[in-house]
């Protein structure tokens, strides 16, 4: 009868050179049970022990609390911890070098018995499929049948197996080869530059901690100096690994070796150079191009889009071009070869090209702070209005310009990204009739939430013959304030396929080229009742208002002049008129205007009004 092994004594002992290992327990006995969920493991060649522990500082929490569950137990344990006997970085990746050796030989070793395995499995498994070899089917109801059938499970079985040991064999096989070039990779000099930039920022957070730990007075003072010491180690000797990489020719990449223009080559292809950091290089990105042989600055950046970039770590970088070479190839339709550009390299460095771009001469460039830069535009919960406010360049709202209110469609809400028609379409329109249109650049953020924009003054266009004469007409009548320059969108459905000199739309077919009407003048003896006033409102398709939605006042000469002109009607609207509109909040009320007709009012020399008297006038009380 087997009994309960005896619970003898264990020691857990931490050495810089052995790292962390448990003594004194046998097969059976519980201990490895209860110290494995303290992060100890079993290798036959060591024993129990914390993987990854050697030179390094020893980790108090996973022994502490494997000794107090061995107590627990009822273990008598015993923990011996030596800091100081410490390795030079020499001896440490000696020492690690041998044990790589050590598995590339195992695990080699491994991978034969596999594959000798697998080959003897496959062929007793042909051995045994030989009787079936004349095509004869195994006869059911023969003697011979069960022999037949157990032949064939033996068969299937060996072949599994061989499978089985064929793939083992793969797996032990790339195992040892990772293991032999453990020294080439560890000795990488740029896997080493990444590596020393971890162990550089790892330093200044223990110098942190130390410094904090004795200015409080913490325990902590020694274990942050041993760590500090450790890490000085380190860096120094791979310090030594790069110096000896310079040496032996191996080009090390720093911020002073590129210029923005330049091209660098990453992961086999080449990249314009936006931007030099510290740190990284900004380079043309556009994930849609990706892969591409040369990725310029005018592939990253798609119509209607900003500029894509991407951040490239200088120890990525595998060669570089000057700019002007690479579109000398680029317009021949050639790239250049690694050596070609390298040569190039030489010849033009990146200090020759900061130097010319510095002696060439550069005109500061001053924005007028009056006009806004930006625009924001947010929309309310509800999705019925929007608001949009003019920015300055430091994004804060501009004190000329006040927000304003943006109205969907009848019927329609606006949409929760500005991506969608609607909501971009309305402030599409309003900056077209301030004078404004947006940038290139894309939308950034959620109408909720607040999506801004880049926009610019629209330039003005070379006047036609229509626009001349609207302009003197404009001269002649008072207005209330100067109009905006005409838009370069359709007025009618805001396309961009709208030619402001042709007067043309590519995409509704607006064409008000022809030469509107003005409002005749009316005599001045006599009293017209076209002089009298009446009311403008706008009429949208299957509109459903209880009200009007009425945009100006005016004579009922300007208003017919203003809805006989071809330009005040669209696919989804019209203007027209009444001189008996009602009663303002039950039958009509005033709707905002964004100014898109401004330049059909300046061609037809008219300044509206936006407020209406009850009272009829004399010559249409006349007539009723």
């Amino acid at each position: 009868m087997t009994g309960t092994p005896a619970k003898g004594a264990i020691t857990i002992t931490h050495t810089r050179e052995d790292g962390t290992v448990l003594d004194g327990s046998r097969k059976g006995d519980g201990v490895y049970e209860i110290v494995s969920q303290h992060g100890f493991r079993f290798s036959r060649n060591v024993g129990i022990y914390i993987r990854g522990s050697q030179d390094k500082e020893a980790q108090h929490w996973r022994i502490n609390g494997a000794a107090a569950a061995l107590r627990a137990a009822g273990h008598t344990v015993t923990v011996t911890i030596n800091e100081d006997d410490d390795r030079s970085f020499a001896e440490i990746e000696e020492a690690r070098e041998e044990r790589a050796e050590d598995r590339a030989e195992r695990f080699g070793e491994r991978a034969g018995r596999a594959a000798a395995e697998s080959v003897a499995r496959r062929k007793k498994a042909d051995d045994i499929g030989r009787r079936f070899e004349g095509g004869q089917p195994i006869l059911v109801d023969h003697y011979s049948a069960p022999a037949a059938f157990r032949a064939q499970e033996r068969m299937h079985a060996n072949m599994s197996k061989s499978i089985e040991e064929r793939e083992k064999a793969g797996y032990w096989a790339s195992r040892a080869e990772a293991a032999a070039a453990f020294k080439e990779h560890r000795n990488d000099p740029y896997r080493t530059l990444r590596r020393l930039k971890k162990l550089r920022a790892e330093l200044r957070q223990q110098q942190r901690y130390h410094a904090e730990a004795v200015a409080k007075g913490w325990d902590s003072v020694d274990r942050h100096a041993r760590l500090i010491r450790d890490l000085e180690r380190d860096i120094a000797g791979w310090e030594e690994v790069i110096e000896k990489a310079k040496a032996e020719g191996v080009k090390v990449w720093t911020p002073d070796d590129f210029a923005p223009g330049d091209f660098v080559r990453m992961r086999g292809s080449w990249y314009e150079v936006i931007r030099v950091n510290p740190a990284t290089l900004s380079i043309a990105w556009n994930l849609r191009l990706a892969p591409k042989p040369v990725m310029t600055r005018e592939d990253a950046t798609p119509p209607g889009y900003r500029l894509g970039t991407f951040t490239v770590d200088y120890t990525n970088v595998r060669g570089r071009c000057p700019g002007e070479v690479m579109r000398a190839y680029l317009a021949d339709g050639k790239v250049p070869g690694t050596k070609t550009a390298h040569e190039a390299s030489e010849k033009l460095p990146a200090s020759a090209v900061r130097a010319a771009e510095a002696a060439k001469p550069k005109t500061k460039k001053r924005s007028d702070p009056k006009i806004p830069k930006r625009v924001k535009v947010e929309c309310a919960q509800d999705r019925t209005t929007a608001t949009l406010t003019f920015l300055t360049g430091r994004s804060q709202p501009h004190k000329d310009f006040q927000p304003v209110t943006l109205r969907p469609p009848e019927g329609e809400k606006f949409s929760e990204v500005m991506w969608a028609n609607t909501l971009r379409a309305a402030a599409v329109d309003y900056l077209a009739g301030r004078g404004f249109r947006l940038r290139d650049a894309g939308w950034g953020g959620g109408s909720i939430q607040g999506a801004s924009h880049a926009i610019e003054e629209i330039p003005a266009a070379e006047p036609t013959p229509e626009a001349a004469e609207g302009e003197k007409r404009r001269e002649q009548a008072p207005t209330a304030e100067e109009q905006p320059a005409p838009a370069e969108t359709c007025p009618m459905c805001h396309s961009g396929r709208w030619s402001p000199q042709a007067r043309v739309c590519g995409h509704c077919h607006h064409n008000p080229t022809a030469t509107a009407a003005p409002a005749p003048a009316p005599a001045a003896d006599t009293q017209d009742w076209r002089d009298a006033m009446a009311m403008v409102f706008i009429v949208s398709k299957n509109t459903r208002r209880a009200r009007k939605r009425a945009l100006w006042a005016m004579t009922r000469r300007e208003a017919q002049a203003v809805c006989g002109d071809s330009r005040t009607s669209g696919r989804s609207y019209i203007l027209t008129w009444s001189d008996h509109p009602g009663e303002e909040g039950t039958d009509w009320e005033w709707v905002p205007d964004n100014g898109s007709l401004d330049p059909v009012l300046a061609d037809l020399g008219i300044t509206p009004r936006r407020e209406w008297t009850a009272a009829r006038d004399a010559v249409a009380t006349a007539m009723a």
